[in-house]
């Protein structure tokens, strides 16, 4: 079978029709007590605000009324793995796998479950009852590998890895895995042989899988090979990515000196986290990924880079202070723990708690005061929070600490750029929107912020209409990129055509004050009077700044030929 196809059933076997809402069974049996029903749609109230916490005590609520309601079963196992409660989802799915057992979730729960209590034949037997045919058919390569481990030779665990290698695009995985196996067998050269050819591809490889073969490496003795992949990959993806990707194994303090079951079956469960966020772009599908990534930490708690991972999945969904608790977990002396807490920053503004995000990045700030990325956040925040002059100040900061005192990253440029016309620093802001154009010259926000500055002061408009008439072609269907193309007819007199684009600006960004401003001029200029006033009371509901305000209430009191 592909892994096309594998991943096709994903969404067709283990969510059957109680959790897509299809049927009755969603709900309590129907002579259940008021009082269950009661706590059952608490429960699903209380998923649907995504406070899981609270939806699973709810549901251990319900069971005890009605222990054995299936759906209730079924649900509770699910939003408890979500949130790593193990223990309540292996109870929960343990009373459910035997009712049944053409479910893949709850024997996977419980294998989990029993495999980080060192049962090991339990765990096999529950890993066991998993379908192939199921949504939990494509991890089970994987699973079925680990399950054998710690209870089988060698070469009875690697059998079980067998199909990965007819799978499409999953011989780098066959070959990581097949490697941590040897390794845990003390099949040194063998492990080797599996690594070797992953680092000849270094340059192809995903992070998750070279971090493996670094620390592989490092284990085995090759401590020469795994600095040069450290290096090799910094140099060449780039720092973020490093941080996000291997950090943790070239830091010499977090390196394992030997696999254990647990990580290695924690590895397993995280490559198909990894593999269902990437291939099934369904809300059940996070959920899913969700609980794999959890089982993985369930079992090692220490793989940073899964718990990185499922709270960016979690932050997907607007799950935000959940994804917080998993970052919050990070140990401060791990190597991805500023950027951690830089996540937890965002997503702190993300629920409008601007206060707290400040707060995380100058704590980070002064832990790593050589780190330009805080600097970086910093700006960003205070530029979202129209604090442009502190922005100039912590992007100066940034620049200052990269390697040269410059930065290669174009967006930097762009963003300081805002910063500093907003500032009305125009010289310095022209030379920073020009290096950002420099090192990406086709970016359409650059080439309209830089095209509409010059136009609206009234300076190099011919350029200026060059660059907004070259962003337009690279986003025809960009509000503000329309507006500005608009703007700059009307201001070199071609208002009937600018009324045309300053009304396909308004339909595209109707909330935008400036924009509404814009095409009110451009209605006066052309004679519709009326439809001008309209435009530009609509514009002064639209929360523009004290300048802009003034001079809109200028305008519905004298007109534009006054103004």
């Amino acid at each position: 079978m592909t892994s096309s196809r594998l991943f096709a059933i994903v969404a067709l076997a283990v969510f059957p029709a109680w959790l897509q809402g299809a049927d009755a069974s969603t709900t309590p049996n129907q002579g259940a007590p008021k009082g269950l029903a009661g706590i059952y749609l608490s429960a699903r109230h209380a998923e649907a605000v995504s406070d899981d916490g609270r939806a699973t005590a709810l549901l251990n609520r319900a069971l005890e009324m009605d222990p054995d309601n299936e759906g209730i079963l079924r649900q509770t196992y699910f939003i408890a793995a979500q949130v790593g409660d193990f223990s309540t989802a292996a109870t929960a799915a343990a009373r459910s796998v035997e009712s049944s057992p053409q479910m893949a979730l709850a024997p996977l729960i419980v294998a989990v479950n029993a495999y980080k209590q060192q049962k090991y034949d339990a765990a096999w037997s529950y890993l066991d009852k998993i379908p192939a045919q199921s949504a939990g058919g494509f991890a089970l390569p994987l699973l079925r590998a680990w399950g054998m481990a710690p209870r089988q030779p060698a070469d009875a665990a690697l059998a079980e890895l067998a199909p990965l290698q007819g799978m499409n695009g999953a011989a780098d995985l066959f070959n990581v895995m097949a490697g941590l196996l040897n390794e845990y067998y003390g099949r040194n050269a063998q492990a080797l042989a599996n690594y070797d050819p992953l680092a000849a591809r270094a340059d192809q490889l995903a992070p998750a899988i070279l971090r493996i073969v670094i620390d592989g490496y490092h284990r085995l003795g090759k401590d020469n090979e795994a600095n040069a992949l450290v290096t090799r990959f910094a140099n060449t993806r780039g720092a973020s990515l490093f941080v996000d990707g291997i950090a943790e194994v070239a830091d010499p303090r977090r390196r394992t000196k030997k696999i254990s079951a647990d990580q290695g079956m924690a590895e397993a469960l995280f490559a198909a986290c990894q593999m269902l966020l990437q291939n099934v772009n369904t809300p059940f599908g996070t959920q899913l990924a969700v609980v794999y990534g959890q089982a993985a930490l369930y079992l090692n708690p220490d793989l940073t880079i899964a718990r990185r991972v499922v709270s960016a999945a979690l932050t997907d969904r607007d799950r935000f202070s959940e994804a917080n608790a998993m970052l919050a977990a990070v140990k401060k002396d791990d190597s991805s723990y500023a950027s951690a807490r830089l996540q937890m920053s965002e997503n702190f503004e993300r629920m409008d708690k601007p206060d707290e995000s400040l707060a995380l990045l100058e704590e980070v700030a002064k832990e790593r005061p050589d780190w330009p990325n805080v600097q970086v956040a910093i700006g960003d925040h205070m530029r979202r929070a129209k604090k442009f002059a502190d922005a100039v100040d912590a992007y100066d900061r940034a620049f200052k600490l990269f390697p040269g005192g410059e930065s290669d990253a174009w967006q930097l440029y762009y963003a300081r750029g805002i910063a500093l016309e907003r500032t009305k620093q125009w010289d310095r802001a022209d030379m920073d929107f020009r290096k950002a154009l420099a090192l990406n010259p086709n970016d359409a926000g650059v080439l309209n912020y830089l095209g509409y500055s010059m136009i609206d002061r009234g300076i190099n408009i011919a350029e200026g209409r060059a660059m907004i008439e070259k962003a337009f072609k690279l986003k025809p269907d960009d509000g503000y990129i329309i507006d500005s193309l608009g703007w700059a007819m009307f201001l070199m007199g071609e208002t009937e055509s600018a009324v045309i684009h300053l009304e396909k600006a308004v339909e595209t960004e109707p909330a935008d004050a400036t924009i509404n401003e814009h095409l009110g001029d451009a209605y006066w200029k052309v004679g519709r009077r009326n439809e001008a006033f309209f435009q530009w009371r609509r514009a002064l509901g639209l929360d523009p700044d004290d300048d802009q305000r003034t001079e809109l209430q200028q305008k519905l009191a004298q007109g534009l030929a006054r103004n």
